[in-house]
């Protein structure tokens, strides 16, 4: 088995965000469209209705936003080739937050890394999926491909996963990112159930006004791979395997765990208001 990840560099990019507490010296304000049918999470954004971006200036970023009753759908695309290059070192943090109410807000750190076909086939396996010796076949027709993993993010940093599904009706969060001609197209689902039910939830109802931060990049030292930053609640059922550890420990522990500085990346974070579409 290849051991070639290791995540030490990434926990604390996300972290580092909460921990320091940045202040956003200026927030958008932009409005989320209601999602007119399902919205396949592919990264390319070809089942969005034609509509203006939302441009942050300072990133260079440009968003837009969806959402039904159940879901926010957020398409980011990076331009910038400094600021993709850290979101590719490091991941994401997506935090979000009510505006009204005293709810702390919590987050999704999403990562997105290139692994042998082998740990494609394992990690699918270890979700439930039935794959048949075809379809095994065609995943091993490529010897890396990306695998996209979620993980939540308490509003004090604490982070575990990767997220699977709980429950029949509820999917986790979820994205993809797709690269081509210079820039990265990021497609995310959050679900807007409350983090309690659904870990990395929003939290928000249609019509309630959010903010989200968007933070990646900075050049740390960490590790995802230790236990404190991979632990699932004790009272998630069916998050935890029938060793009693979670599946995200099962398969992270089959990585390398040592110790690695990463690269100097530039950092980069900002927020923005987002007014949910109302669903009636």
């Amino acid at each position: 088995m290849s051991k070639t990840w290791s995540y030490r560099p990434l926990v604390l990019a996300a972290l580092a965000v909460f921990l320091a507490a940045p202040i956003f010296s200026e927030v958008l304000a932009v409005g989320s469209r209601r999602a007119p049918g399902p919205i396949k999470i592919d990264g390319r954004g070809d089942d969005w209705p034609p509509a203006s971006p939302v441009l942050e200036m300072k990133t260079g970023v440009e968003l837009r936003f969806q959402n039904d009753g159940r879901n926010l759908y957020i398409l980011l695309v990076l331009k910038k080739l400094e600021a993709l290059k850290s979101a590719e070192a490091t991941g994401m943090t997506v935090f979000h937050r009510p505006l009204r109410g005293k709810k702390p807000g919590s987050g999704v750190f999403f990562l997105a890394k290139d692994v042998p076909a082998e740990d494609i086939v394992r990690w699918r396996e270890s979700q439930g999926a039935l794959l048949t010796d075809g379809e095994k076949a065609e995943i091993r027709k490529s010897a890396r491909q990306p695998l996209f993993l979620a993980f939540a993010v308490g509003a004090k940093g604490s982070m575990y996963g990767p997220l699977v599904r709980r429950q029949i009706d509820t999917d986790p969060p979820d994205f993809v990112v797709f690269r081509e001609a210079g820039e990265a197209t990021y497609e995310f689902r959050i679900p807007l159930a409350s983090p309690e039910s659904v870990p990395g939830g929003i939290g928000a109802e249609p019509g309630q006004t959010i903010r989200i931060s968007f933070d990646w990049g900075g050049t740390v030292r960490g590790s995802l791979s230790t236990k404190a930053s991979r632990e699932a609640p004790s009272s998630e059922s069916g998050y935890v395997s029938g060793t009693g550890r979670t599946w995200g420990q099962e398969f992270l522990d089959t990585f390398d765990s040592m110790s690695r500085p990463s690269i100097g990346t530039g950092k980069y974070s900002f927020a923005v208001d987002v007014k949910l579409a109302d669903i009636k």
